[in-house]
């Protein structure tokens, strides 16, 4: 293994003694200290250079805060720190190729340490504090008020300490001195503050779904327990159908009846027959197989699904025999079918053949499925311009984000004939988008 030290001389680590090991484990923190810095400096400087001017929307958290009259916080960091044109996040995400949302996090941090904690970023200038744990520091202290921001950093800088036992405890004396409202007892009741429904896909280690999530819910207390009994119910009629799982095995599976017969109901009430391939509320996961995979008897072979992820034939197995009256087999649609319509939207068979061909949206670094997205004209339609605007070679999958930006923010791009994605942005910068990730060309 070859590596490069500060002088620019290669060397082969499997060489070194332990004398020679911990001169460079040394060099190495000096490093990640000069380098952690060098990522909030350039962070706040775009934030500098993207102001927002002439009454402009401002970046934010929410995906559509820009293009919505929502009410929404439009700046990124805490009370006092400056707004940030909105898309300037995509820009710095696709240039440092990392998610939108690890780009709002670092220019937020970057803002906070500027305007709310001056003094604990002159400890990152001098290469006293690691910029990680600064900006670890900016996110706990980022709902505070700007006063509290200030005596907490000055709090800070006095002790001369920077160890998390001591970050904590002068963060839990700010909150008592400027927001006691915030400090409630961790055992104690909930509230209607903590009111939620939760949904998390469980992956195991080797990043494929197991086919189980967690959903958690805090809400009223009557109104759960109402919807316990309606669930332990039907789990009772499950056993007597002759359903041998265990209790919670059927009060789980439950779920998955009541919210059919739910949907049922719902499209019934409209006097309208339930569609085929679609369950509940309207929610459609569409798995990709074949038939030789189906019936593989190898307990580990994958099924890819639009939503949840790669997922076990066993587990796909298992919804087919539960589920088996409201799916639907489709045969395999040919990606390379041509044609074209003489209209904005596509039509249906159009439409899936593109989210197959590209199962994410096509923006550089974005990996959100393809089954939710946009599907966007390359070449902008034009109502008066020439037939057949319409047709695959035309069309891609951006997420609504993504699209805004192609829409709103000088970004163009272009699909090349390997069925890859070149995109532009306003200031010439190029990316590759390939199924295998993105590559920066400039």
């Amino acid at each position: 293994m070859i590596e490069i030290d500060a002088t620019h001389t290669p060397y082969e680590v499997s060489d070194l003694d332990a004398g020679c090991l911990l001169a460079v484990i040394s060099e190495g923190r000096h490093s990640a200290l000069v380098l952690g810095r060098q990522q909030l400096r350039l962070a706040h400087q775009w934030c500098v250079v993207n102001p927002v001017v002439d009454g402009g929307s401002a970046a934010s958290w929410c995906d559509d805060a820009a293009f919505a009259s929502l009410d929404l916080d439009d700046f990124l960091g805490g009370e006092g720190t400056p707004a940030v044109a909105a898309f300037a996040a995509e820009e710095f995400a696709a240039a440092s190729g990392i998610s939108r949302y690890a780009a709002l996090s670092l220019l937020a941090d970057a803002l906070d340490l500027h305007h709310r904690l001056p003094l604990l970023w002159a400890q990152v200038e001098l290469l006293e504090v690691p910029g990680w744990k600064a900006r670890r520091v900016a996110e706990l202290t980022r709902k505070l008020s700007r006063e509290a921001a200030s005596w907490f950093d000055q709090t800070l800088a006095d002790g001369e300490r920077y160890g998390w036992p001591t970050i904590e405890r002068i963060l839990a004396m700010a909150v008592a001195k400027f927001h006691p409202e915030l400090i409630r007892d961790k055992n104690g009741p909930l509230t209607k503050a903590d009111w939620d429904v939760r949904l998390e896909h469980r992956y195991g280690p080797d990043g494929a779904a197991s086919g189980t999530s967690t959903l958690d819910v805090v809400g009223d207390s009557l109104d759960l327990a109402r919807f316990h009994d309606l669930v332990c119910d039907e789990a009772e009629k499950l056993k007597r159908a002759g359903d041998t799982d265990t209790l919670g095995q059927r009060k789980a599976k439950a779920l998955g009846s009541i919210a059919e017969a739910q949907g049922t109901l719902d499209y019934e009430a409209a006097d309208q027959p339930t569609p085929r391939g679609r369950t509940g509320r309207g929610l459609r996961v569409f798995v990709h197989t074949t038939l030789a995979d189906l019936f593989a008897t190898d307990d580990l072979t994958l099924a890819d699904t639009d939503r949840l992820g790669p997922i076990l034939i066993e587990q796909l197995t298992d919804w087919l025999q539960r589920h088996g009256s409201i799916a639907t087999i489709t045969p395999v649609i040919d990606l390379h079918r041509t044609g074209s319509v003489d209209r904005h939207d596509p039509p249906a068979w159009m439409a899936e053949q593109v989210r197959l061909r590209d199962q994410h949206c096509v923006f550089p670094h974005c990996t959100r499925s393809s089954a939710d997205a946009d599907l966007d004209h390359i070449d902008p339609y034009n109502e008066t311009g020439p037939p057949s605007q319409t047709n695959p070679e035309n069309l891609a999958p951006l997420c609504r984000r993504h699209h805004l930006a192609k829409t709103f923010a000088g970004w163009h791009y272009r699909r090349n004939r390997d069925g890859t994605y070149t995109w532009t942005n306003k200031h010439g910068h190029t990316w590759l988008v390939t199924p295998l990730g993105t590559i920066q060309l400039d």
